[in-house]
C-alpha cells in the first residue's frame, strides 16, 4: 500500500529540493536531492513495479527458507528500494555516487542470497567485479567533470564538444555496465539466474532503468555532456544490444537466463529511443525529439512491468517444478494455470503485441523512425532511418520466436521430467503478484494516452515546445479492443459449434513402431531454435554435436545424444584474454611483496617521483 501511494505521489507532487543539514556531509560537500518531473516518472516506475513484486517476496523467500538464511534478504530488500529512489533524486555527483554504491552493494548481497551454492558465489563475484569497474569509471568521470566545471551539482554541468567527450564517455560506459548494454552485458545473464526471482524482477525491471534514467538525465534532458558522436553512439550501441540480446535469448535453455538476455534486448530498445531523440534534436526536429524521449520513457515503464511479471512467473515455475531447464519442463499449464496465463500475457507484451503495453511504446519507436525517414534532408539519413525501422521489425520477429519457444516448451505439451510431472501451483502471494502485474500490463496497454499525459511534464523539460504527447497516439484503443474481443468471441463460438457437430474420437497415433507416444517425440528447446541458430550462427559459432554410442553404433546405436554448442566471441576472444593478462600482471606484482623494507621504500620513492612529474607537467 505504501509503495502504491508513493507511486501516485511521485507524479503529483510539485518540484522540490532538499539538502541534508550539517554535519551529515561527505568531505564537506552537502548531500543534495532534487525532485522534478523526470525523477517523478522514474519514481512512479519504481513504485508501481515494486508494488507488484512486493506481494511475492514473503512466499518466495519462505520457499527458500530451508536452503538460505532469509533474514539478510529481508534487511537488504528495503535498502535496495531506498537506494534506487535516492539515486533518482540525487542532485549532485557526491550524493549520486553514495546512493549508487548503496544500490550496488545491496544488490550484490541479494544476488548472493544462496551463498552456499558455488555457482551463486561465482555469479555474485562476477556481478561484484562489474559494479567495481563501473564505480571506478564513474569516479574518474565525475572528478574529471568537476575539474572542468568547478561544481558538483548536475544543474551546473554543461560541457560540449571535446571538453565533454572524455568524461562523457567514461560516465556513459559506467552507466552502460549497470544497464547491461553491449558490450558490457556479460554479468547480467550470470547474475539474474542466481538471484531469487523477486530480486531478479527488481534488478531487471527497475535497477537497469535507474542507469537508463541517469543517461536521460545527464545526456538528453540535462545536456551535461553534448558531443557530436553522442546520437550515433547511443543508436549504435542500442541497436547492437537489442539484436545481440534477442539472438542469445533464443539459444538459452535456462528460463531465467533467457529472460536476462531479453532484458539486454529491451534496454537496447530504450537506448535506441534516447539516441533517436538526441539525433532529432541535433537535426532541428524538436517534436520528433520529444517523441523519441517519450518512447524511451514509456518503454522503460512497460519493460519494468512485463519483465517483472515474467521473472516472477519463471520463479513460480521453478518453485513448482524445482527446475528452470526448458528441456526438463513441459505441461505446466495443467498444474499451474495462473502462472501459464500470466506468462502468456507477459510474453505477448514483450513481443509488442496489441493491445498490451509493449505494443504502445514500440509503436512510438516506429513513429519516431518514420518521422526521421520523412523529414530528414539527407538521403543517407532517410535510408538509415528506414534501416532502423527494419532492424526494429527483425528484433520483434526474433523476440516473438523466442517467447513462443519459452511459452510452448515450458507450459504446453507433456511433462519432460519427473519434476514437471509432479509440479504444483505457486503459493498464493506469488500468484497474487503475477495477477497484479498482468493486470497492469493490460491497463498500460489500454491507456497510453493517459500515460503520455502523465509523462508530459518530464518530456517538456527537454524541449520548449509543449504540444500534447497524446496527439502522437494514433491507434484507436477502444475500437481495437472491441474488434479483438468480438473476434475471440466469434472464434470461440465457431469452435464450440464445430466441437458439438463433430465430436472428438480418440485414435491411436502412428508412432513409427516404437509403442506409446513419449515425451522424446516432442519438439525440444534445442530443436525449436535450430533453424534460427544456423541462420545467425556466424555470430556465436552455432554447431550441433552428435554422439552415437554402442558396439555397432552405425547400424544399431544404443544411445544417441545431440548437443548444441555456441561460443560468445566477445567473452572468449576479448574478455577472457584480458582476464588472463590481468592475472599474469597480478602474478608479477606479487613478487614485490618480498617483505623487504628497502624494496617498499624504493617503490614509494619511484611512485612519488612519477606523481610529482605528472603534477609539474599539468601545471
Amino acid at each position: 500500500a505504501l509503495l502504491g501511494v508513493a507511486a501516485l505521489q511521485a507524479l503529483l507532487l510539485p518540484e522540490a529540493t532538499w539538502q541534508v543539514p550539517a554535519p551529515f556531509t561527505v568531505g564537506g560537500i552537502p548531500l543534495l536531492f532534487h525532485r522534478d518531473a523526470l525523477a517523478g516518472w522514474f519514481l512512479f516506475l519504481l513504485g508501481v513495479a515494486s508494488l507488484g513484486v512486493s506481494l511475492s517476496v514473503s512466499d518466495y523467500l519462505a520457499h527458500l527458507d530451508k536452503r538460505v538464511d532469509i533474514r539478510m534478504a529481508w534487511i537488504t530488500l528495503p535498502l535496495l528500494l531506498a537506494s534506487m529512489a535516492l539515486v533518482t533524486l540525487a542532485a549532485n555527483a557526491v550524493t549520486f555516487l553514495v546512493s549508487w554504491e548503496l544500490m550496488s552493494l545491496t544488490s550484490f548481497v541479494l544476488v548472493a542470497t544462496d551463498h552456499h551454492s558455488r555457482q551463486t558465489r561465482r555469479a555474485a563475484l562476477i556481478y561484484g567485479a562489474a559494479t567495481r569497474i563501473g564505480t571506478a569509471l564513474l569516479f574518474i568521470g565525475l572528478l574529471w567533470t568537476h575539474s572542468q566545471t568547478g561544481s558538483w551539482n548536475f544543474a551546473d554541468w554543461h560541457l560540449a564538444g571535446a571538453a565533454a567527450l572524455g568524461p562523457g564517455l567514461l560516465i556513459l560506459a559506467a552507466l552502460g555496465i549497470k544497464a547491461g548494454l553491449w558490450p558490457f552485458h556479460l554479468w547480467l545473464p550470470v547474475a539474474h539466474p542466481a538471484a531469487p526471482a523477486p530480486v531478479s524482477a527488481l534488478m531487471s525491471g527497475v535497477m537497469l532503468k535507474i542507469a537508463v534514467y541517469m543517461m536521460a538525465r545527464l545526456f538528453i534532458v540535462g545536456r551535461a555532456f553534448d558531443f557530436p558522436a553522442l546520437p550515433l553512439l547511443l543508436l549504435g550501441v542500442g541497436s547492437i544490444s537489442a539484436f545481440w540480446g534477442v539472438c542469445f535469448a533464443l539459444l538459452q535453455q535456462d528460463l531465467k537466463r533467457l529472460l536476462a538476455y531479453s532484458s539486454i534486448e529491451n534496454v537496447g530498445l530504450i537506448v535506441m529511443g534516447l539516441g533517436a531523440s538526441a539525433l532529432a534534436q541535433r537535426l532541428g526536429f524538436p517534436e520528433l525529439a520529444r517523441l523519441g524521449l517519450a518512447a524511451a520513457l514509456l518503454h522503460a515503464l512497460n519493460h519494468a512491468l512485463f519483465k517483472s511479471l515474467l521473472f516472477l512467473s519463471a520463479g513460480a515455475a521453478d518453485a513448482g517444478a524445482h527446475t528452470r531447464d526448458l528441456e526438463l519442463l513441459g505441461g505446466l499449464a495443467r498444474t499451474m494455470p495462473v502462472t501459464f496465463a500470466c506468462f502468456v500475457i507477459g510474453s505477448a507484451a514483450v513481443c509488442g503485441l496489441p493491445p498490451l503495453n509493449g505494443f504502445a511504446s514500440e509503436w512510438l519507436l516506429y513513429q519516431t523512425g518514420l518521422g526521421l525517414a520523412v523529414h530528414a534532408r539527407s538521403p543517407a539519413l532517410r535510408f538509415a532511418a528506414l534501416l532502423g525501422i527494419g532492424w526494429l521489425a527483425l528484433v520483434g520477429a526474433l523476440a516473438l520466436a523466442c517467447f513462443v519457444k519459452a511459452t510452448g516448451i515450458t507450459f504446453l505439451g507433456r511433462p519432460r521430467s519427473h519434476q514437471a510431472e509432479h509440479s504444483h501451483p505457486a503459493p498464493p502471494g506469488l500468484q497474487a503478484a503475477q495477477r497484479v502485474l498482468a493486470g497492469l500490463c493490460i491497463a498500460a496497454g489500454l491507456a497510453p494516452p493517459l500515460l503520455l499525459q502523465a509523462m508530459q511534464p518530464a518530456v517538456d523539460q527537454f524541449s520548449f515546445t509543449t504540444t500534447p504527447l497524446a496527439n502522437w497516439w494514433t491507434v484507436p484503443v477502444g475500437p481495437l479492443v472491441l474488434v479483438l474481443a468480438l473476434t475471440i468471441a466469434a472464434l470461440q463460438g465457431l469452435l464450440y459449434r464445430f466441437r458439438h457437430a463433430h465430436p472428438v474420437h480418440p485414435y491411436r497415433t502412428w508412432e513409427c513402431g516404437f509403442g506409446d507416444l513419449t515425451t522424446r517425440m516432442q519438439a525440444t528447446a534445442t530443436s525449436f531454435v535450430q533453424p534460427i541458430g544456423r541462420m545467425f550462427g556466424v555470430l556465436f559459432h552455432y554447431a550441433i554435436v552428435l554422439h552415437i554410442d554402442g558396439p555397432n553404433r552405425h547400424l544399431f546405436p544404443q544411445s544417441i545424444s545431440v548437443e548444441p554448442r555456441t561460443e560468445s566471441f566477445l567473452a572468449t576472444r576479448v574478455y577472457r584474454p584480458l582476464w588472463r593478462l590481468l592475472v599474469k600482471l597480478g602474478d608479477q606484482l606479487v613478487h614485490l611483496q618480498t617483505g623487504s623494507m628497502h624494496l617498499y621504500l624504493l617503490t614509494m620513492l619511484i611512485t612519488l617521483v612519477i606523481l610529482l612529474a605528472l603534477g609539474a607537467y599539468s601545471l
